[in-house]
């Protein structure tokens, strides 16, 4: 090659190289494969479209700790109530104005979103038009409500329901971001319940606006509380479960709330001034600061004692008196311009110039003698700020002198952080729950007890798969001297225990049976009450299964032409047609409770094993309780005691050697029984199970046990606490002489949603059993004042 070559070659080879100039030619790149974005195991997304409904049912049933739950955009009717009982599970939406649940026609269930778990998280989510309470947690450890609104369309309507977000008997809560508008009691209200935080929410045109009540360690700061009947209560009621002490309000706006006060007759916010800002009843330990009070037209702040309220309390432990309160450094304008209700007669009693107070205390609790200094009830305010006491110790007078003294601050509140999320056991795959519900031998499947069979006849409970009212495998079949109402529904009852295990007799609670029990209770409709020939309709089938964490819960469904039931976790109704026992024809869309259903009447609280001190929601039998059990059956075509048949058959301990001295219901429709233990027997079976202490009606304080005095705890006299639009206008759960006025026996008579008594479990009022109660009620004397 030349020398001029080689000159040519190497131009011509650094031209090839350049990056500049129109004839360079970019180098084709392999294309490099983008990893795939990891699936969370844990993140369940419900797509909008058909069926919305039934899968959300099913994931929050199927969830597991650890899941997340997520909604769709977009807003959605439905007609059923929702229920959250796992721990560690979050619910969200897309925002509270983006995912809307409607509720609108809600038919079935109280509060349409219940959660009884615990650390549970709610957000970015509207729960619109629900017929009776929003959302409500129970015996939850671990509450967060954060970005969720729960408005009623109607606005300040009587007919709403009571309550937005309702945290009632819990620990730990926090409820932030949040908008409720529209509630007939309040709009965010925390009950019974330990360690709260709520802030930076906003809540109008409801009766309270936000309500601490018998709540201990809670803080109300940065919310804005706008065009209530009144702006922010904390409140202390008499015979519930916890006293209330130690709450902070502060930074929050407390502006223009002169709303109407809509709630229903006889519940106790009725008292309530439209106008009220604040107000304080009965409460130990409330410290108000650095809060905006203005355009309230009855008072900025009102301090009582429970007497104002015009209810009375038989509670021996109870203190009416407000004690340890103290007001400081809010910003006052334009408050008390024009009182209305209870502070209209409150105004007339201030007759010096400038009118009802600012900030009003009624003095009730020291009329007999002034409170020491460590509880007196104190204000340092600028002297502009007007305040006054009605019956001081000079009578009504307006002043500084009488408030002038200080506390020490509150310690800010602190919610405990949720435990680490246990990594739960890997769930079986659907080969391995196929094995175990494929029956070995003749008798109950218990090695299916812990899952959750496709079809009722992987337990193997009964000698004919295919008929379950008789000839259960080594099942013992009992029945109730008085049975829970179903929508007139026959039902047929057995008990399956392991063989070498025995169930502890319990003169008051269910029998208490061991872990590996099976209970199992079906559902049939006769097509003619007046003849027997004429057959009957195979409903459903409820199992209770007691396995190694608790009792579970499971209903099954019957096909219609009865070749089988089926799991049916979400539920579902049938509608049926029947001739009744008084030659009526009849029909009902009867209601087959969801999974999360059933452990609304199932649920009871109790100390953890182990622990003195924390709560733990268990589910539990509800009929087969000795004094229902006490009566004989037919076992192998003779009649036998069916105790003693349980005891013969080494299944029972601890039984009575006198049955007799069994304290047992009489049957409810016996006329020669005693009328007032058939009425407690029916309102035991039918009502016992959620009123009772530790039951999921427990915040009411209303009780009733067969064994139980009838008293006020019982109903005699009692005032509602969160009956709402329940109470029917009515002042007293059972009034002596008037069952007219009883709200026991309006509520039993009842088929609306927000009313009715039991609020599931029926879809048709029990006329004769309504009967009952009302003869019952009436006999009784002495009426109520």
């Amino acid at each position: 090659m030349t020398q001029l070559a080689v000159v040519l070659l190497g131009f011509s080879l650094l031209a090839a190289c350049s990056d500049g100039g129109s004839s360079s030619r970019p180098v084709a790149q392999p294309e490099v494969e983008q990893p795939a974005e990891p699936v969370d195991p844990n993140l369940i997304v419900i797509e909008a479209g058909e069926g919305f409904q039934t899968r959300l049912i099913e994931a929050l049933i199927g969830a597991e700790p650890g899941h997340v739950i997520e909604l769709p955009a977009g807003e959605f009717d439905l007609d059923t109530a929702l229920g959250i009982d796992v721990d560690n599970v979050t619910l969200r939406g897309q925002g509270l104005e983006q995912t809307v649940l409607n509720f609108g026609t809600q038919t079935s269930g109280g509060e349409s979103l219940r959660v009884t778990s615990n650390n549970v998280l709610l957000e970015d989510f509207a729960v619109v038009d629900p017929p009776s309470d929003g959302i409500k947690f129970k015996f939850s450890n671990g509450v967060t409500m954060r970005r969720i609104r729960v408005e009623w369309t109607c606005g300040a309507c009587e007919e709403n329901g009571a309550y937005g977000l309702y945290p009632v008997q819990t620990e730990n809560v926090l409820i932030e971001d949040s908008i409720v508008i529209g509630a007939s009691d309040a709009g965010v209200y925390v009950g019974q319940s330990d360690k709260i935080i709520v802030r930076r929410n906003t809540v109008s045109f409801n009766v309270a606006g936000i309500e601490i009540e018998n709540s201990t360690n809670s803080e109300v700061y940065d919310n804005t509380a706008v065009d209530n009947t009144g702006g922010i209560l904390v409140f202390d009621l008499p015979n519930l479960s916890r006293e209330g002490a130690r709450t902070r309000v502060y930074n929050n706006v407390v502006r223009g709330n002169n709303t109407p006060n809509f709630a229903p007759e006889g519940n106790i916010v009725g008292v309530v001034p439209t106008g009220t800002g604040m107000l304080i009843m009965a409460f130990s330990d409330v410290q108000v600061f650095d809060n905006v009070i203005e355009d309230n037209q009855s008072a900025a702040i009102v301090i009582v004692h429970y007497d104002i309220s015009g209810f009375t309390t038989d509670d021996p432990n109870y203190d009416g008196a407000p004690r340890r309160v103290y007001i400081s450094n809010n910003q006052y304008a334009n408050n008390g311009y024009e009182p209305a209700d209870l502070a209209t007669d409150v105004a007339g009693l201030f007759t010096g110039p400038g009118g009802i107070p600012q900030i009003v205390y009624d003095g009730i609790g020291e009329a007999g003698s002034p409170f020491a200094e460590e509880d007196r009830i104190c204000i340092n305010e600028d002297e502009s700020v007007t305040r006054g006491v009605i019956f001081g110790p000079n009578g009504t007078e307006v002043g500084s002198e009488f408030f002038n003294c200080a506390h020490a601050s509150l310690p800010e509140v602190v919610l405990d952080t949720p435990d680490e999320i246990l990594e739960g056991e890997k769930p079986l795959t659907q080969e391995e729950i196929a094995a175990l519900c494929t029956p070995q031998g003749n008798g109950p499947n218990f090695e299916a007890l812990e899952v959750n069979c496709p079809s009722l006849e992987g337990y193997n409970l009964f000698s004919d798969a295919l008929e379950p009212r008789r000839a259960p495998n080594s099942g013992i079949a009992y029945d109730l001297i008085t049975p829970l109402f179903t929508d007139y529904a026959e039902k047929y009852r057995f008990i399956y225990i392991p063989e070498g295990k025995q169930a502890a007799y319990s003169s008051r609670d269910s029998l208490d049976f061991p872990v590996g029990t099976i209970i199992a209770k079906t559902f049939t409709m006769p097509n003619d009450f007046l003849n027997e020939s004429a057959g009957e309709v195979i409903i459903e089938t409820r199992l209770l299964l007691h396995r190694k964490d608790g009792w579970a819960t499971l209903p099954y469904t019957w096909r219609e032409d009865g070749t089988g039931a089926d799991l049916t976790l979400a539920g579902g109704t049938r509608s049926l047609t029947w001739i009744h026992s008084d030659g009526s024809t009849r029909s009902t869309d009867y209601v087959i409770p969801d999974a999360n259903s059933c452990k609304t009447c199932h649920n009871a609280t109790r100390p953890e094993t182990g622990s003195g001190r924390n709560m733990e929601t268990v589910i539990i039998p509800i009929g087969p309780k000795a004094r229902f059990l006490n009566m004989d059956n037919v076992y192998a075509g003779k009649r036998a005691n069916q105790l003693e048949y349980m005891w013969e058959q080494d299944v029972l301990v601890g039984l009575p050697a006198d049955l007799d001295s069994i304290d047992t219901v009489p049957a409810w429709d016996d006329p020669a029984a005693d009328l007032e233990a058939r009425a407690k027997g029916y309102l035991d079976i039918n009502c016992a199970h959620c009123h009772t202490p530790d039951g999921f009606a427990s915040n009411s304080g209303l009780s009733l046990e067969y064994w139980r005095e009838v008293d006020t705890a019982y109903g005699i006299c009692k005032q509602p606490v969160a009956a709402g639009s329940g109470s029917g206008g009515l002042k007293n759960d059972i009034v002596p002489g008037d069952a007219d006025a009883s709200i026991t026996v309006y509520r039993m008579d009842s088929n609306e949603p927000d009313v009715r008594m039991p609020e599931i479990g029926r879809s048709l009022v029990h006329d004769e059993g309504v009967a009952l109660i009302r003869e019952w009620v009436n006999s009784l004397s002495g009426g109520c004042e």
